[in-house]
Formats: structure tokens, sequence, C-alpha cells
């Protein structure tokens, strides 16, 4: 061969291994492409080695291996799917702890213990909440105060069942409040027309229903039983139904009922109305044994698990309490300004926390009748929502900055900034047996994870 003919050669298989060709088969990597595969003990501890001298993939492939190994310890997950819609509700549902989400455009989704997902029956718009009914809180209800509900069984996801259907968005009929009944799969709603309906989730059929000739309930105590409903109507009286007698009153307030709950075990009824008063009815006795007035509307009462005391809120300044043993209101002193929200007791009763507008959770201890702690964001942000686990005696606390906080129950003191993520939060909510929390972002999507007090080690971020 001449020299000019090898030197054509040599330049013809150049310009081949410069453009990347290859013969069929071969398996010569791409220019711009990086190929990786799960690092050894041993290569990872060579990687290691080299601290500075790392690549910057190098130190991506690290940063990914004790990312997967810190949410491995506390077994983090993400959930769904963005959603073009707000949620209307988000929790852990039935014995098992199920993960739900449902959203007010209807679509609802439960989650498996590995993440995956099932979406259930999406037929009723326009949801503004959600409750949780059922012996074992197993039902999803989807609320609605003018429209169509749904009902979702999560221990037999063939029971999906449409609530109060209503095919026309003209001559609604209005739904005041829905109740569960206790142990049982039912509900108990104040309709419009001065009705009390109970309705089947099972069969998504309404079964018994009273009338109301001179006054409109307008709110239905919680946990009543089937055969004895107890709600309160716009004229302030609060009556008792039984289904298979009839209808009784039992005592009246100046004006609108606003929230009724039992103090089971002993047999009281609490109610307030927005003339200002709080009642204590004695079921047993069939008289009124105690009334408090206030200054500002009373819209929530809340009772402790050992039905010692009720926490009574008002619209605006200090919230009460209610000790049944002594039978003694006690004041909670914080600014007449400030507005109260989710209340609610922890171990048994001994601890009421509330929020003091988007700034702070107060503390109390009821049985010494003192403020324990006043917990405000440690790394800044407003408080959008907080829940507790009783018991590892830890508080969750999501903010506006993206954390999610945990601080001791007992104490108040801060513990460690948990998790955090550029996408705003909308809530968070710990399991009932505190072992279990999910976290709600506004683009729709959940993330979970196992509640630990001395996990995860650093702040876990996630998108």
């Amino acid at each position: 061969m001449t020299r000019t003919g090898i030197s054509t050669l040599t330049a013809v298989a150049t310009v081949l291994m410069l453009s990347g060709c290859a013969s069929p088969g071969s398996s010569i990597p791409q220019a711009g492409k990086t190929y990786t595969g799960p690092l050894s003990a041993e290569a990872e501890a060579k990687l290691r080695a080299k601290g500075f001298g790392m690549s910057d993939a190098e130190r991506d492939k690290l940063d990914k291996l004790d990312r997967d190994r810190l949410a491995a310890k506390f077994d983090f997950q993400k959930l769904g799917q963005p959603v073009d819609s707000p949620f209307a509700g988000f929790g852990f549902a039935g014995p098992e702890n199920t993960p739900f989400a449902v959203y007010r455009n209807g679509k609802a989704v439960t989650f498996t213990p590995k993440g995956t997902d099932t979406e259930l029956e999406q037929i009723a718009p326009r949801l503004s909440g959600v409750l949780l009914a059922g012996k074992d809180r197993e039902r999803i209800v989807g609320e609605s105060p003018r429209g169509t509900m749904m009902s979702w069984n999560t221990a037999d996801l063939s029971q999906q069942v449409v609530l109060r259907p209503q095919n026309s968005t003209f001559n609604l009929t209005n739904v005041y409040d829905v109740a569960t009944v206790k142990d049982s799969p039912y509900l108990a709603m104040a309709v419009e027309g001065g009705r009390v309906e109970l309705w089947d989730l099972a069969a998504g059929e309404m079964v018994e229903f009273t009338e109301n000739k001179v006054s409109q309930p307008r709110q239905v105590m919680d946990g009543s039983a089937y055969n004895d409903v107890i709600y309160g109507t716009n004229r302030g009286e609060i009556e008792e139904w039984k289904p298979s007698v009839d209808t009784t009153r039992l005592y009246s307030h100046a004006g609108p009922v606003l929230d009724i709950a039992s103090v089971d075990g002993r047999d009281l009824i609490v109610s307030s109305a927005k003339d200002g008063t709080v009642t204590i009815y004695d079921r047993k006795k069939g008289e009124v044994i105690h009334t408090l007035e206030f200054d500002t509307v009373v819209y929530n009462i809340v009772v402790s698990p050992d039905n010692r005391y009720a926490a009574i809120f008002q619209t605006f300044g200090s919230p009460y309490y209610i000790d049944f043993d002594a039978m003694e209101s006690r004041r909670l002193y914080v600014g007449s300004g400030v507005h109260m929200t989710q209340g609610r007791f922890a171990k048994n009763g001994s601890l009421l926390l509330a929020r003091e507008d988007n700034d702070m959770i107060r503390v109390w201890n009821t049985e010494r009748n003192i403020l324990a702690a006043k917990i405000t964001p440690e790394k800044g942000g407003s408080i959008v929502g907080y829940d507790v686990s009783d018991s590892l005696g830890l508080i969750a606390v999501a903010t506006t900055k993206g954390n999610i906080e945990y601080w001791d129950l007992e104490t108040g003191h801060y513990i460690r900034t948990a998790l955090h993520t550029d996408t705003p939060l909308v809530g968070v909510e710990i399991s009932p047996d505190g072992t279990k929390a999910i976290v709600a972002q506004a683009d729709g999507q959940l993330a979970r994870w196992n509640v630990m007090a001395d996990q995860p080690e650093k702040t876990f971020m996630f998108d």
C-alpha cells in the first residue's frame, strides 16, 4: 500500500472515533453521558477518601447515597402526584392507619404502606371538608354544604357511595352540619327544611329523618347514638331525637346553637350559643347544672379523653376549661385580641394545646393550672399546622418556611428541624398511635414518614 493510502485510512479511522461511531453491538459510551451503578463498600470508601479531590459527579453520587440511607432510617416516602385542586382533607384512616387525601374537586386517593396509590371514585365536586366515620374510623366522608357528598370505605373499597345526590346546581338543599354516629356506619345531618337525617354509609341511603316544624336544626352532637341523636337549633333549643319514639326538648339557649359536645361516662352535655352562654346539662338528673356567660361568642368545645375537662374557645380572647371533678371553670390568660384555634388535649387531658393566631402554640398544664410552654417556629415563619404524638411526647409543627419542626410536648423545648421543602406546606397530621406522620404540600402531594424523636439525625431535604 502506498504512503498516501495509509494516510487516508488513518484519517478515516480518526474521524470515526471522534464522531463516536461504533460497530453494531459495541458499548462505547457517548460523549456527555455518565454511566453509574451501585457502589460497593470498598468503592465508596475509596471515593470518600478523595475528599476535596472528588468531581461534582462523584460528590452528587455520595450525596444521593447519604440521602437514601437517611430516608430509609425513618421510612420517608413521597406520595401521589401534583393535583390542580386544594385539599379538602388528608390524614390517616382505619386501624391500619392508611394515608389518604381528598381534594376539593372530588378526587380521593389512598396509599399502601409501600406508597402505591389507589384512586377512588370521583363523583362529588366542590367538597369542603372531610370527616372519618365508622367503628374504626375506616370510612372517609367528603362533606359539602351545598351539593353531593361521597363516602369511601378504606376497609372495603367496593363500598364507595354517593350521599345526598343533587342533580342541579340550582335550588340546592343546604346541609348545616354533619356528625358521626357512635360505633356505627351511619351519619347524622342537620339539613335545610327543619330536618335531621340519618344516612347509611354502606348503602348510601337515608334510613331515618325527623322534621322540626318550628326551628331549623343547625348543629348535631358528634358521637350521638343511632337511637338517641342530640342536636341544636337556630332558636337555641337542644333537642333529643329518638327515631323509634319522638323528639324531646332538653333545654334552651337565647341564641342559635354553635357547638355541642358529649362528656361520656358522666352523662353530661355541654353546648354553646351565639348569646355567649355555655350550658352544662346533666342527662341523668334531666336539668341544667351550670351556665357560663362570656363577652364574646364561644365557637368550639373540646372534651378531654378522660372526660375530666372541657376546653372552651371564644372567638377572641382567653380560652377557659371546666374541671368536671370540681365543677369549676378556669381561665387561661392570653391577649384580649388573639384568636385561638386547633384546641386539643394531650396526655389523657393533663395538657391542653391551642394555636394563637398563626404565631404561637400554647401548652397549658390543666392539673397545675399553669402555662407550661409557648412554642414559636425555631427557623422563622408562621405556623400553618401542628399535631401531637402522645406516645413519643413530641409536637410536629409545619411552618410557612417549609419546615417540619419537632418540639418536646412536656417541656416545650425545641428538638430538631426534621424536614424541609421549598414547596409551601398546608399542614401536618400524625396517626392516632403517634408513630407515623404525613405532611401536605400546596401542589397536592403528600410525604409520609415514621415519627421518631431521634430521627432524622439531620434535616431531611425533599422536593
